[in-house]
This record gives structure tokens, C-alpha cells and sequence, in this order.
């Protein structure tokens, strides 16, 4: 027999044996009989499981564009493209003392001749197109026997053949008419604006 179970077994009927030895002398006595001791309970075994491990995720907002970042790419710049050359009425190196042409949209033209070679009050409608378009006030001698009773009448003044002369934009044709009479464009009278040329063919 194991030795160990040998002395609890002991250990038990010795502890038991002296219980009934105090009741039997409790009784003589007159006493009330002692209770027996109660057995401490068995602590129950609580299994103590460690907490699982908690993952903390760290999330990055990256910074915007530009901010503290040395390394960031410039903003995009926007290039307006510059406007071309505005084209003038012809030049006015063609003949002495002429007003309007050299200039963008003038309100007179005087060719320094008769009154007929002069236009007031102009104002344009398109300019910078092939054909600029101008209407103004000028004598106009239609039917009468001569310049000198003409009388002033609205006049529509073409200025065209858009081009270079002299190195400079410019309108190198320019002609005006009475529409009121019956006139109208025609192509083949004008002057050349850049030479000075009177141009009236058929």
C-alpha cells in the first residue's frame, strides 16, 4: 500500500475519531453538542485565459499636394496667347496732308482733294476681317453738273484686300459708295491705299 494514502487514511479516522470523543463528552456535560466543523469549500479553479492580443491599425492621410512637400509638383500655369497685329487703313506715307489712313477704324478719311475725297463721321461695323465695313457721311455730286453742287449723303466705305505693305498689316484697298443712289461694291474702282494708286478699271 502506498504510504502516502496510508497516513491520510490515519490522518482521516484520527481527526474523525476525536470528533465523536468531543460530542460523547458534550453530552455528559450537558451541553449542547458542538457542531462539527464545517469543510472549507474546494475553491473551484478558474481558468484564467489571457486577453487576445488587439491589433491597432494606424492609417495615413496622405498631405495634400503642395503642402510641405518640397518635392511637389508645380501648379500648372495657363498661357494666354498674345493677339495678333490689328490691321490699319492702309499707310499715309502715299500722299501729303491725308487724314485716317495709318490708323485703326478712323472716324474721317480726307484725301486732301475735292470734297468727294472726304468721309466724316465713320463708324465700323467688323475690323481685322478680310473686309472691314464702315458707314459715314460724304458729297456725293451723282447727277449733278458739278462737284461743286454735290451734296452730303450717306456713303458705305469697303476697306479690303487685307494684307502686308511695308512691312505692317494693313488694308491696301479702300472704296466708298452712295447706296442711295444705286451704287454698290465694285472691285475694279478703288485706291490702293499702300502705294497710292487710283485703280478704275472696267
Amino acid at each position: 500500500m502506498n504510504t502516502k494514502l496510508s497516513r491520510r487514511a490515519r490522518l482521516l479516522a484520527g481527526i474523525g475519531a476525536g470528533a465523536v470523543l468531543l460530542g460523547l463528552t458534550a453530552t455528559a456535560c450537558g451541553s449542547s453538542p458542538a457542531a462539527a466543523p464545517t469543510p472549507s469549500p474546494t475553491p473551484s479553479r478558474t481558468t484564467t485565459s489571457s486577453p487576445a492580443p488587439t491589433t491597432t491599425t494606424t492609417t495615413t492621410t496622405p498631405a495634400p499636394v503642395g503642402v510641405g512637400d518640397s518635392t511637389s509638383s508645380p501648379r500648372p500655369t495657363t498661357t494666354s496667347a498674345k493677339p495678333g497685329p490689328v490691321p490699319t487703313l492702309g499707310t499715309a506715307d502715299w500722299r501729303m496732308d491725308v487724314k485716317g489712313y495709318g490708323t485703326v477704324r478712323p472716324s474721317f478719311i480726307d484725301n486732301n482733294g475735292d470734297p468727294m475725297g472726304r468721309v466724316f463721321n465713320l463708324s465700323w461695323q467688323p475690323w481685322g476681317g478680310p473686309t472691314a465695313i464702315g458707314t459715314g457721311t460724304s458729297y456725293d455730286d451723282t447727277g449733278k453738273p458739278s462737284v461743286a453742287q454735290s451734296v452730303e449723303n450717306q456713303a458705305t466705305v469697303e476697306a479690303f484686300d487685307l494684307g502686308e505693305c511695308k512691312g505692317k498689316l494693313m488694308y491696301r484697298a479702300v472704296e466708298w459708295y452712295f447706296p442711295s443712289d444705286g451704287q454698290k461694291f465694285s472691285p475694279n474702282h478703288y485706291i490702293n491705299i499702300c502705294t497710292g494708286q487710283f485703280v478704275d478699271t472696267p
